[in-house]
């Protein structure tokens, strides 16, 4: 007979108990800083070092699916923190484009980030929170099921 063991000490169920509770706590540093959603200010934060990307490649870089990334830039470009432009090299696609709303609001989210990040990581070493992100990208690639290859 197999021993029970309890919730806690199965690391995923902690993580995406973390996971919340750390969603949860920068949803408010956001809020109450710079007044974006957690999915917004990562759009800010990839087009600030992305500019000009294509709506794929700012879903991959942000870690978002196609679908819900077309809302999201639908919503914020309706308030004018982002545009879209025809793509230069290929009329077919646009590109995702910071507006200069977008790139003043870029200091605010960049400054939620620091102090939200400097708040994660009190009471860790250099040592240990480069160990933390060793784990956290590590246990992404160990559990990603290989693309199947069409034929």
């Amino acid at each position: 007979m197999a021993i029970a063991r309890t919730v806690d000490r199965r690391l995923f169920f902690v993580l995406d108990r973390t996971f919340l509770q750390l969603a949860q706590a920068a949803d408010q540093t956001l809020a109450e800083g710079s007044g974006l959603g957690r999915a917004q200010a990562a759009v800010i934060v990839y087009l600030s070092y992305h500019d000009g990307c294509t709506l794929t490649e700012l879903s991959e870089g942000t870690g978002r699916r196609n679908a819900a990334m077309t809302g999201l830039v639908d919503r914020m470009e309706a308030v004018d923190l982002i545009e879209r432009k025809q793509s230069y090299g290929d009329r077919r696609q646009r590109t995702v484009h910071l507006t200069d709303k977008g790139w003043k609001i870029r200091e605010d989210v960049m400054a939620d980030f620091r102090d939200f990040n400097t708040r994660l990581t009190h009471g860790l070493t250099e040592s240990e929170t480069a160990a933390v992100m060793k784990f956290l990208t590590l246990s992404v690639k160990n559990v990603q099921i290989p693309k199947k290859t069409s034929k």
